[in-house]
């Protein structure tokens, strides 16, 4: 079984398009393979805050052989890192590897669980109404995100710690999102839609971490 940690980006994970209710209440899981737990608003960069939360979740559900998967960083990309490089005028570099330092950290403590990382999505893009938090165009978000992504990848492959994305295949040439990845859900469109799931379930098998035909209804 994987377990999927994250915020509210963990519950496409549930194979159901809905946000799923926080932990303590159990998702409303339908994939085989896949368990989800929503903790709640969490960042990348303050994710030791919520230590205690996510050992809750693990000391009640993982089992021997079980893979733990951590789903953090859209909230960092898409509401703070762009706006903390406008007010400590810092670059874009400098302030994507200090985040992904500080989440990385965190990752490691769970490296006894067989853990994985799941990379942040593409932002959303102008088309489809968000009115949410968010700084910088679609364009410097996705940006953002992807050199989250790499030096995220580069962590983890240096500590042989799986990491799975579908980032790259969500953006088009010009680092806009393509809006068939994202929710219909009313001014939100920021999630992934379960339409999707056919490109997560090949980026697990490509990494042998899922085998055998997978039916997505």
């Amino acid at each position: 079984m994987i377990h999927c940690i994250g915020d509210s980006h963990s519950s496409v994970f549930s194979g159901k398009d809905e946000i799923q209710p926080v932990w303590p209440q159990r998702s409303d899981d339908t994939l085989p393979f896949f368990r989800s737990y929503r903790i709640g608003p969490a960042t990348a960069f303050q994710l030791e805050n919520k230590i205690p939360l996510i050992n809750n979740i693990i000391n009640s559900v993982y089992n021997t052989g079980d893979k733990i998967l951590f789903c953090f960083g859209e909230v960092d990309c898409r509401a703070h890192l762009k706006k903390q490089m406008d007010l400590q005028q810092k670059s874009m570099d400098h302030i994507v590897k200090e985040c992904v330092d500080r989440y990385f950290k965190n990752v490691l403590k769970y490296k006894d669980k067989n853990i994985m990382v799941w990379g942040p999505i593409a932002s959303w893009e102008p088309s489809r109404k968000y009115n949410g938090p968010s700084f910088g165009s679609c364009e410097e978000r996705n940006e953002i995100t992807g050199k989250f992504n790499d030096y995220l990848k580069k962590l983890c492959y240096k500590s042989d710690i799986p990491f799975l994305s579908i980032f790259n295949i969500m953006v088009d040439p010009n680092n806009i999102t393509k809006p068939l990845f994202l929710d219909d859900w009313e001014e939100c469109h920021m999630h992934l839609s379960q339409r999707s799931m056919i490109y997560i379930i090949n980026e697990f098998k490509k990494n042998s971490l899922i085998s055998g035909e997978v039916n997505i209804t």
